[in-house]
């Protein structure tokens, strides 16, 4: 357990509760690494709205999240660069502000139904460290005034065939219409590369997310070992119980598949018997304040792979450990990291038959890519092309999946890029074969 601040301490008491136990000295210098990223234009970020959530559990987006460590739905973030006045937007602000807070305004009546709101402020200022909140109904008329005198505008740009159905667009297009001769940017890739790299504050969430994982994984594979589990959900509950008591929630639905659902690398249904001698993948993970993990073992029902399971998983730990051993600090991106581990499992002298009997290097049997980024997303932004900076935090997770033998394996594990190398993050959780085992056999 980390010595963070407590995320479940009463607001009133805990100023930093209301930003997922970060201080606000943390956000406020995210902001201004950001605007300088992003010099001689506003910035404008979108906070996400209740709909979005389509009647789940609503959760503010991340990249506003990142910057503001704020949960109200239908708030705006507005960062003015340097010699823009802010009373040209907002007349009653002091000209030097440089970062506005744009809240919808007390609704009692819908606060009946979804609890007290941040609101603009004194006391929301100083919580969070925002020099400055206003109602969201000035953020129109604000912005007018502000494009009016430099009408150059960093926001998120949509991108993809279905770009103009997102909201990001919609908001691009109000705008425009505002200010037609505003000249849009992009702040994605400068918000991507902020984000690679995790603060101290951040790494100790995402521990703390992974051993309430390990948990949960051990949890998992003592149902399956003993058979006490004979479905899929089944195995799910047990990870969800463990996720609850620790005040942790899911990163992403869990992964459950036995036997053939094992080679479905997003199997979400769980709802499959477990047989015995079945591999069965868990691929899971606990979010704890605002940051994911993301863990995969391989179990066999009844405690003990048979002698080609055994192989297959094998070759997928001498990737997993091949991969993290022969990492170059500095050099090694996504992308490199990636190709090398192809690389390792096509020149291995095992073969397996594809799905049309013919005979393939194991390469053919790992269609997805190695590792990606985690944070407070589980597939965190990047960018997978450059060299990881120290403090990245990245998973690697080799798999091999043969149809024609009905086996899957997975192994994933969650690392932090350090000058010297790739660094574990959270408890120990047995993946060698016979350190498994072994734990199986002692149940648990």
């Amino acid at each position: 357990m980390t010595d963070h601040p407590d995320i479940t301490s009463d607001p009133a008491s805990t100023p930093v509760s209301l930003l997922h136990g970060l201080p606000p000295d943390e956000y406020r210098a995210r902001r201004e690494r950001l605007r300088a990223a992003c010099p001689d234009a506003l910035i404008l970020l979108r906070g996400a709205t209740e709909e979005e959530a389509h009647g789940v559990r609503y959760r503010q987006n991340s990249h506003f999240l990142y910057l503001t460590g704020v949960d109200t739905p239908g708030a705006f973030l507005v960062l003015l660069p340097q010699g823009l006045s802010a009373s040209l937007g907002l007349r009653d602000v002091p000209s030097g502000v440089r970062e506005i807070l744009f809240l919808p305004a007390r609704n009692p009546q819908s606060e009946i139904w979804t609890g007290p709101k941040q609101v603009p402020g004194e006391e929301t200022e100083r919580r969070t460290g925002i020099e400055k909140t206003a109602d969201v109904a000035q953020l129109w008329s604000a912005l007018t005034g502000w494009l009016r005198h430099l009408p150059a505008l960093y926001t998120i740009a949509p991108f993809g065939e279905h770009a103009r159905l997102t909201r990001e667009y919609a908001l691009i297009q109000r705008v425009a219409d505002l200010a037609p001769i505003t000249r849009f940017l992009d702040c994605s890739l400068p918000l991507a590369r902020l984000r690679m790299v995790k603060s101290p504050a951040e790494v100790a969430y995402i521990r703390e997310a992974i051993a309430v994982t390990c948990e949960a994984q051990r949890a998992a594979r003592r149902a399956i070992a003993s058979l006490t589990a004979t479905w899929e959900y089944e195995v799910e509950a047990q990870v969800l119980a463990t996720f609850r008591q620790r005040n942790a929630v899911a990163a992403f639905p869990s992964i459950i598949g036995a036997g053939p659902n094992a080679l479905v690398l997003h199997y979400e249904a769980n709802n499959a018997p477990i047989r015995p001698g079945d591999p069965v993948v868990v691929d899971i993970g606990a979010r704890v304040g605002a940051y994911c993990s993301d863990l995969t073992r391989t179990y066999p029902a009844g405690g003990r792979f048979t002698p080609r399971q055994a192989e297959i998983y094998d070759l997928v730990y001498q990737a997993h450990q091949y991969a993290v051993q022969a990492y170059r600090p500095g050099e090694d991106s996504l992308k490199s990291l990636n190709e090398r581990c192809k690389e390792f499992l096509r020149e291995l002298p095992i073969r397996a038959q594809d799905a049309c009997g013919e005979e393939k290097t194991m390469d053919t049997f790992m269609p997805h890519g190695l590792c990606h980024h985690l944070g407070l997303d589980v597939h965190d932004v990047g960018v997978p092309e450059v060299p990881l900076p120290v403090g990245s935090v990245i998973t690697i997770e080799p798999g091999l999946y043969v149809p024609s033998e009905g086996i899957g394996v997975r192994i994933e594990d969650d690392y932090l890029v350090t000058e010297q190398g790739l660094e574990l993050l959270g408890p120990t959780l047995e993946k060698e074969r016979g350190a498994l085992e072994a734990a199986l056999a002692d149940n648990g």
